[in-house]
């Protein structure tokens, strides 16, 4: 009849010694080496302790209808202003000859988060005269929901300039988020959620710079812009911004749990094989008796 085994288990062998004895001192400091070398070699590479993590989210941006319009003219004392910043409605009435001003925002893929924002000014402007230079700020409410609820007022800006007088300019360019700084893991921030606004049509670089110092902003980059010459009289130079929302790479401060977690499984994989090294260690050095210890077999004893 055929045979086979159905289970099995390993005979143990005892080292024994007494406590003060050179074989207990030897044990003591190869354990110590065990189980500290493992954690000195992940602490020394760089990744025991977790500082920063990333995750990847499209961020919820809606157009707050804040904007500012600057088209440079061939009358240079005389440029077209369009703006909803409450400082800067009545001292720019007089240079604000937009006809009109849309916004749309687009959801392709009915996910409930805007993929891009389209912002289209026509302007009128005196008979033959050209626009040379764009300026646009836009301003957005940024969240993020995924780990802690991010929420704050950006803005978007661009600039363009043509040698040759326009009929119309369209602009194609990513809306993308620059940290300074890792968000947070969990909460409510709202640090960065904090009214922007130019004081005076002068104030631009003011603004700009004192934006630029935050944190964490937004900016408009990658950008593709198209100049079309040729503008008949009396018409209208349009501007067409569109605006993608792309998927961002979130960097943030984990938490707690999340670094003794990726700690724990570092310091596990590099002990087991301290382990495996301590225990080859050990039966050498008692084996070969290079310390006095008594060694008992199990099987000896067995009748």
């Amino acid at each position: 009849m055929v045979q086979y085994v159905i289970f099995s288990e390993s005979l143990r062998c005892y080292y024994k010694t007494s406590i003060c004895s050179k074989a207990t001192i030897v044990i003591f400091i190869i354990n110590m080496f065990t189980f500290f070398v493992p954690f000195l070699l992940a602490y020394k590479t760089q990744g025991l302790w977790q500082k920063t993590d990333h995750y990847r989210e499209q961020p919820e941006v809606h157009f707050k209808y804040d904007y500012f319009v600057l088209l440079e003219a061939d009358k240079i004392e005389k440029p077209v202003i369009c703006t909803t910043f409450p400082s800067l409605v009545y001292v720019t009435e007089v240079y604000d000859t937009c006809r009109s001003i849309k916004v749309r925002e687009e959801d392709h893929n009915k996910d409930g988060l805007n993929d891009k924002i389209i912002f289209e000014v026509e302007a009128d402007l005196d008979t033959y005269e050209n626009v040379y230079a764009v300026t646009v700020i836009l301003i957005f409410n940024y969240k993020l929901h995924s780990y802690s609820q991010f929420q704050m007022e950006s803005a978007g800006w661009i600039e363009c300039h043509s040698p040759f007088g326009g009929a119309k300019l369209h602009v194609t360019t990513d809306l993308r988020l620059r940290q300074r700084q890792p968000l947070r893991h969990k909460g409510r921030d709202l640090r960065f959620n904090t009214t922007l606004s130019m004081e005076s049509e002068l104030g631009l670089s003011s603004f700009l710079q004192a934006y630029a110092e935050r944190n964490v902003t937004t900016r408009l980059d990658n950008i593709y812009s198209t100049w079309t010459r040729g503008k008949a009289a009396g018409d209208p130079f349009k501007f067409s911004l569109g605006i993608n929302i792309p998927e961002e790479t979130i960097l943030y401060t984990p938490g707690f749990w999340q670094i003794i977690k990726m700690a724990w499984v570092q310091y596990l994989s590099l002990l087991y094989l301290s382990i495996l090294v301590s225990r080859r260690v050990k039966h050498f050095i008692l084996d070969n008796r290079l310390v006095h210890n008594i060694k008992v077999q199990p099987w000896k004893h067995m009748h």
